[in-house]
């Protein structure tokens, strides 16, 4: 829900909550008995009234709801919602009545007690607590269907983003062009070298095995992440005899860790699709570094920026990739991308322990 609805909401509650006590002293003006003998008592009645909701319904709605109902610890909620309306009843029924009767010194020079006489302070405590607590439970309702449609539009919002991201996910664990190259490359090789042909055909089928079923998993093993990098730059090498063309480097103990698949695939491929100058010794340099709390991925590739593609350079579109961290690691990773002196960086941190993936 929009800021400007909630506050529209608010405003309107208040108006009512106004008007509804200044109809009830109207309405107590028409009958032979009213209900106050002097205006300013009533007035006095609404000061109170209103402060007294202001604070029983902001305690309410931004700590004792958030904090504890949301948490489902009800014995805690209810307990220190009662509590907290008598707290602001005794507060709010003393302060304002010495209030008053300071400003009525000071202006009439007279000690009177014209709003609470003290013999009818437990009534108007027990009155304002039973308010209170009215209060209370319109702000619970009221802040739990403001959290109630933001849920639902997130689960809207979440669900087109991921449809978003799995199909640009998609097109890039189907790329035809490394297929198509990377079969092409093999039936040459069959005629120089069947048994090195035979090899990368099988690092082929294990990758194609590993795209159409273990990504089907929220989580695989990163040691099945990095073999399916290892296997994807050994085909790619296929293509250029220069043998320093790609390094790839791993530190750190990547066992019995999970991570969402196919995260760094869509950067290394970026990596290979704008390094054309295959001549260039480290023309993609990919570095995975694993410590006890995090993953630090590093990817660095030369571009020609007087060419219009790489000026442009997106690939499979570091929005949408960023789209798809936020669905999995929420605001715990961090993502860097930028061109410096004809290379293109890319950095990535990701918590090992704070990926859970969401329910919806």
């Amino acid at each position: 829900m929009k800021k400007s609805a909630i506050i529209l909401l608010h405003l309107g509650y208040w108006l009512l909550y106004i008007f509804l006590f200044s109809f009830l002293f109207i309405l107590s003006e028409t009958t032979n008995q009213s209900a106050f003998e002097h205006w300013d008592d009533w007035i006095a009645i609404l000061l109170l009234a209103f402060l007294n909701g202001l604070a029983s319904f902001y305690t309410f709605y931004n700590w004792l709801v958030p904090h504890y109902l949301a948490n489902r610890q009800i014995k805690q909620f209810i307990g220190l919602g009662i509590g907290v309306s008598i707290g602001i009843s005794l507060v709010l029924t003393i302060v304002v009545s010495l209030a008053i009767n300071v400003l009525i010194y000071i202006f009439l020079h007279e000690i009177w007690f014209i709003t609470f006489p003290p013999e009818s302070w437990p009534v108007l405590i027990i009155g304002f607590t039973f308010l209170a607590l009215i209060n209370g439970i319109i702000s619970t309702v009221m802040r739990g269907f403001v959290t109630w449609y933001g849920e639902i539009h997130l689960k809207e919002v979440t669900a087109h983003k991921t449809l978003r991201t799995e199909f640009a996910l998609l097109k890039a664990q189907l790329n035809p062009h490394f297929l198509f190259n990377t079969l092409n490359n093999i039936d040459i090789l069959i005629g120089q070298d069947a048994v090195r042909a035979s090899l990368y055909l099988t690092k082929l089928s294990d990758m194609l095995r590993f795209v159409l079923y273990d990504t089907q998993a929220d989580q695989i093993l990163l040691t099945q992440e990095l073999e399916y990098i290892q296997k994807y730059i050994e085909l790619q090498k296929l293509r250029t005899t220069n043998e320093k063309y790609v390094a790839f480097e791993i530190d750190g103990q990547p066992n019995k860790i999970q991570i969402p698949p196919m995260l760094f695939i869509p950067f290394i491929e970026n990596a290979f699709k704008y390094a054309s100058n295959k001549r260039v010794s480290e023309a993609i340099s990919i570095h995975i570094s694993i410590t006890q709390t995090h993953i630090h991925f590093r990817c660095i590739n030369v571009i020609d920026l007087n060419d219009p593609v790489s000026r442009n350079y997106s690939g499979l579109g570091h929005e949408l990739i960023r789209q798809r961290l936020l669905l999995l690691y929420q605001e715990k990773f961090n993502l860097v991308t930028h061109v410096i002196d004809h290379h293109y960086y890319v950095y990535l941190d990701l918590p090992i322990k704070a990926y859970e993936l969401s329910a919806h």
